[in-house]
């Protein structure tokens, strides 16, 4: 009776062993099957992209970069005092005038100006600019430059792995053909690093400033009131208006002067061709005999 227990028990044992041991070699083989199933190209590129942007791109797209631009043209009662109020806001938001000119004169007096603005305060600064005269036009756009952004991110920070690589390998050369070799790949890595380094602050500097382009032309009707700034300098430009007028005929006489003396050989050919060519052409029209009226 205890030898039947004593066998059955140790038939037990037997097929739980057996029945691990199978599980053992399944996993085994689907694992191995899951590594045969990667090709030696998709695992070497996996490695790459590893090693290329590693924890670093985790997130990179969830921010958004784009470069901000506006327009914005206004006619203002007074030039000179709404540049002055323009300066004060660009001042008080963070940012710098980039480009400014004045030119015309006297009541057609205009400016242009180029305004580079932090991004986030863009909304505020054009509200107040436009606040300082009448708008006669008005425009914004954007322009998501996200990818761009992030690749030349990506493609600097590998530059950098490899440069630190190649600096690495340089310490441990040992041959100068091997030194010469080491130098010539690590001046290609520099140079093309320079040059996307210079691309990515050129663009991120256009990503954090947004630029605004200022057109302004002063004209008494601009102000929202009646005002008497349209008779200040009245007797001035009245007497320049005279000036500029006589100046005009002055110069369409002398310019009427200029074209009788340029045709002047042209008035004596016709003179003493034409003239005499004409007696003739009169005089032969007159001895021709008339006909009798029927």
């Amino acid at each position: 009776m205890f030898g039947k227990k004593f066998l059955g028990l140790f038939l037990l044992l037997l097929l739980l062993m057996f029945m691990l041991t199978a599980c053992g070699a399944v996993r085994e083989q689907a694992g191995r099957g899951y590594d045969d199933a990667a090709s030696p190209e998709e695992l070497n590129s996996r490695a790459a992209m590893e090693e290329q942007y590693g924890e670093d791109s985790d997130g990179a797209g969830d921010v958004q970069h784009i470069i901000r631009t506006a327009d914005l043209s206004l006619d203002v009662e007074n030039l000179d005092n709404v540049l002055g109020e323009v300066r004060q806001i660009v001042q008080q938001a963070g940012g710098f005038i980039a480009e400014s000119s004045v030119y015309g004169a006297e009541e057609n007096r205009r400016s242009s100006l180029t305004l580079r603005i932090p991004a986030n305060q863009m909304d505020d600064v054009l509200a107040e600019i436009d606040s300082l005269g009448k708008q006669t036009h008005k425009s914004t756009g954007g322009r998501d430059v996200t990818l761009q952004y992030v690749d030349l991110e990506a493609r600097i920070r590998n530059l950098q792995r490899q440069e630190e690589r190649l600096l690495d390998i340089l310490q441990d050369a040992d041959t100068v053909e091997e030194i010469l070799q080491v130098e010539q790949e690590l001046g290609r890595i520099r140079g093309e690093l320079e040059s996307l380094t210079a691309e990515f602050r050129y663009l991120s500097d256009r990503v954090d400033y947004a630029t605004i382009h200022v057109s302004l032309r002063q004209t008494p009707t601009a102000s929202p009131t009646i005002t008497g700034t349209g008779l200040q300098g009245v007797w001035q430009r009245g007497v320049a208006g005279l000036i500029n007028s006589v100046n005009a005929m002055v110069t369409g006489l002398g310019n009427f002067l200029v074209f009788l003396l340029t045709a002047l050989p042209y008035l004596l050919f016709f003179a003493v061709v034409g003239v005499p060519v004409s007696l003739l052409i009169r005089r032969f029209a007159g001895n021709r005999p008339r006909t009798p009226d029927a």
